[in-house]
């Protein structure tokens, strides 16, 4: 995301990032991955359970898939910290249009899961077009 961040701005959308650490863990995580983004704190989870979003399958944890994944994710470049919270909590992208309706929902299937850079945009220039 911090890497798109001008064509973000660009495109009119405002990200909000929520993390399951407390405040100090928060700010931590954006100062170390300088991280441009405002974000919540959120350790009893209530905006995971409100979106719905799911918990990784304890064997899913110990699988070579996933462990390829992160390996992959490592040797692009992207760093890997000491996790904060529950480790099976999966995260979503969701876009949020001005009356608070949900636009765009994209809950992962795994940790490592997350929409392109392109579909986000792609739904936030959606609510930027007038309704047929």
């Amino acid at each position: 995301m911090r890497r798109n961040r001008v064509r973000f701005e660009k495109a009119g959308a405002n990200l909000l990032l929520v993390g399951m650490g407390t405040p100090g863990e928060c700010s931590d995580f954006k100062n170390k991955f300088d991280v441009p983004f405002p974000m919540v704190s959120d350790p009893e989870k209530k905006l995971y359970q409100a979106f719905e979003l799911k918990q990784m399958p304890p064997w899913k944890a110990l699988s070579p898939a996933l462990a390829l994944k992160g390996i992959s994710a490592v040797a692009r470049g992207h760093g890997l910290g000491i996790p904060v919270g529950d480790v099976r909590q999966l995260p979503g992208v969701f876009v949020i249009d001005r009356k608070g309706s949900v636009a765009f929902s994209w809950p992962a299937d795994d940790p490592s899961g997350h929409p392109s850079v392109e579909e986000i945009l792609s739904a936030v220039d959606s609510l930027r077009r007038p309704a047929k």
